[in-house]
């Protein structure tokens, strides 16, 4: 049994996602685990489809198991979203490889680039660089330039090679795990189809804007009649549905509760406390934020994290277990061989997890309140108490 491990958000699961699984298993993997995204994303915004219909179109089309990657990393930066899903496929304590794709998919140059970021030199730059007022994305990118050249600086310009970087960054060459970056194919990040494959972003757009039929070209067909039902339900989401709620809650917090969200620094507490005042939606809200500074991704987060009660160091934890969602045969083999190599506890019940210790009951209560909360972005309004379901199974 070789054992592949995968970090995804699958928002949604679409024929990219499709073709990665299939080269990865043409790697002589024969297992594939994947870390996914709860229903909350790193955009900041909620996931279009509900975590456990995402995991199921992901079992249907070459995933095995799916792992819960808790909300307080999900809606983190970079390197947060990093550190938590690569501690829980480290917890697995039986991954053989972790796959990523990347723009740029040579490992050595990618080592490099992951090198760099803990280089002395590299952080002492980066400081100048920040002092000056840009963001951390350009200040890093800077700092490794002026230290390493701009060959590998570049690698830091691609959102796919950005979070590879970082996935190494927390594996380390220490590891036993292998990295297996698998270059994209088809369309840039956020640009427009290519070679009939289209990115997430683009084909949410066409979702959100009810253009079922050409987003159906761009997802399996299997993908497609899941999502349909879904769709038919009112179960698909996004933030503008739910921007009064955000909005009265974001109005109701004071000065010093928004101080002690996460990635909070240099004052940007009082850009939103001072925008929460000023705005009547939540694109306004945004706008007021943003500067060269504070980019459009991390006021996002900051207002998702601020509205969903995010601790501020909570996604700095170690997580305390590792939490099922979905699997199918072949994922049942892969639990059969981490009861004998995880070194954190597993199930596919919250109730259960919530019971291990004053940690994991944190961070079951915040899962399961923020998937209640995900129930009013959503077209019709659902019930509280959808994570406490069981295991998907296919």
């Amino acid at each position: 049994m070789q054992i592949g491990a995968v970090i995804a958000e699958y928002n949604p699961f679409h024929k990219g996602h499709q073709w990665q699984l299939e080269q990865i298993k043409k790697q002589g993997i024969s297992h594939v685990a994947v870390i996914m995204s709860p229903d909350f994303t790193q955009r900041g915004t909620p996931a279009v489809f509900p975590k456990r219909v995402r995991a199921q179109a992901a079992l249907q089309n070459g995933a095995d198991l799916i792992l819960e990657l808790p909300v307080c990393y999900a809606c983190a930066g970079a390197q947060g979203f990093a550190f938590g899903a690569v501690q829980l496929v480290k917890a697995m304590g039986c991954v053989d490889f972790l796959a990523f794709g990347a723009e740029d998919a040579d490992p050595m140059l990618l080592w490099q680039a992951a090198d760099a970021l803990e280089h002395p030199q590299v952080q002492l730059v980066l400081r100048e660089k920040l002092a000056a007022g840009i963001t951390f994305a350009k200040a890093r990118e800077l700092a490794v330039e002026r230290v390493f050249g701009k060959e590998v600086s570049q690698v830091l310009q691609k959102p796919n090679n950005i979070l590879g970087v970082e996935y190494l960054a927390q594996l380390t060459k220490k590891s036993s795990i292998q990295p297996l970056p698998i270059s994209r194919i088809g369309n840039a990040h956020d640009g427009k189809p290519e070679e009939g494959f289209a990115s997430a972003s683009h084909i949410r757009s066409l979702i959100l804007s009810g253009n079922w039929d050409e987003a159906r070209e761009y997802l399996p067909q299997s993908v497609w009649e899941i999502y349909q039902q879904v769709i038919q339900n009112g179960e698909t989401a996004w933030m503008q549905t739910g921007e009064r709620a955000v909005l009265s809650a974001l109005r109701r917090m004071s000065r010093e509760q928004m101080a002690a969200l996460p990635d909070v620094s240099e004052g940007i507490e009082n850009r939103l406390y001072q925008a929460v005042r000023k705005s009547c939606g939540i694109e306004e809200l945004y706008e007021q934020i943003k500067t060269k500074r504070y980019p459009l991704s991390r006021v996002r987060r900051l207002v998702l994290s601020a509205f969903l009660q995010i601790p501020s160091q909570m996604h700095k934890q170690v997580p305390p277990y590792l939490r099922v969602l979905a699997m199918n045969e072949k994922g049942r083999e892969i639990l059969g061989r981490m009861k004998q190599t995880a070194t954190l506890p597993v199930s596919a019940s919250l109730a259960k997890l919530e019971k291990i210790s004053p940690q994991a009951a944190q961070f079951a209560k915040l899962e399961a309140e923020c998937a209640d909360q995900y129930r009013i972005f959503t077209e019709r309004i659902f019930s509280c108490g959808s994570d406490y379901a069981g295991v998907c199974k296919n």
